[in-house]
């Protein structure tokens, strides 16, 4: 978009835990958070959020989200030109509707940045010098791997003992482990710590986790955000594949995908609390050992 229009300041306005993720976009100028679970909670707080965009004077909005709530902000803030997906009922809020070429990520949201005239780019984030900074106080100064070890979805994650047996392999190849998630993730960590020595970030503060990937010699983990993070960052990485599917992702020569492909799998768009069958083999089933590997072809 900076591209596209070079005169224009690119602004984003995210949810809290795509705050940092946004400021890491070098294109992007300042970002909004949009607390629609806390702060901004309901109807008077999405009219603050608006009514504080409306400020800014925007010409012009793309709106890759479905839903109707996130097409009323820009409708709210006042925004002229308003571009989203076609089908829906948010595209009732829309000047412009897009047809959903219903490919993979990438393919999908660039739908709406050709829809205005500007030729999306490859993934790319530039983590902060602030948080590189504390990423260095944390991991200290010899080579490591990083292992995203959560998932906000169940079924994606890779079970503990599997991290803590890769962990072991991996330092015995000069590689620190260090593990990296959400505060909801401080269990698996303290299971994984428990059976290898490793270095334990889980719940920091996104920025720091984008410092510590920018940083690592290789990162390993499920189909999240984290992993795709590394990618952007252009660290290698190892994605590891169950119940979602990868060919909606765009891989590069230093990504690897490890999955059993199972006949079961995927079974899901985005992953489950629970496996459909019960037995969560795809990701159970997932040796280190074959992870491994992937891992040796990167570094």
């Amino acid at each position: 978009m900076a591209a596209r229009f070079p005169e224009a300041s690119v602004e984003m306005c995210v949810a809290p835990r795509g705050a940092d993720v946004a400021r890491a976009i070098p294109s992007v100028k300042a970002v909004h958070v949009f607390d629609k679970r806390g702060a901004d909670r309901g109807w008077a707080g999405l009219r603050r959020v608006a009514r504080g965009l409306r400020l800014r004077g925007f010409d012009l909005a793309l709106v890759p989200h479905r839903s109707p709530r996130s097409a009323l902000v820009p409708y709210l803030a006042g925004v002229p030109e308003r571009v989203g997906f076609r089908g829906r009922l948010s595209s009732l809020f829309f000047t412009r509707r897009v047809a959903d070429p219903r490919g993979g990520f990438l393919s999908s949201e660039a739908a709406l940045a050709h829809a205005v005239g500007a030729e999306p780019l490859a993934m790319r984030l530039v983590a902060r010098p602030s948080d590189i900074e504390a990423a260095r106080r944390v991991a200290g100064s010899a080579p490591f791997a990083a292992l995203c070890i959560g998932s906000e979805w169940q079924t994606k994650i890779w079970p503990p003992e599997r991290f803590a047996a890769l962990a072991q392999r991996l330092s015995a190849l000069g590689l620190v482990p260090v593990l990296l998630g959400g505060p909801r993730e401080k269990g698996i960590a303290q299971a994984v710590a428990s059976r290898v020595r490793c270095i334990d970030t889980v719940g920091n503060s996104v920025g720091e986790a984008l410092g510590l990937l920018s940083l690592a010699r290789v990162c390993v983990g499920g189909d999240t955000g984290l992993v795709h993070a590394a990618r952007a960052l252009g660290t290698p990485a190892v994605a590891l594949f169950g119940p979602t599917r990868s060919d909606v992702h765009e891989f590069g020569p230093r990504d690897r995908v490890v999955s059993l492909g199972l006949a079961c799998s995927p079974c899901s768009a985005h992953g489950t609390r629970e496996c459909p069958l019960g037995h969560h083999r795809c990701m159970r089933d997932l040796d280190e050992e074959r992870v491994l590997l992937a891992c040796e072809g990167v570094l």
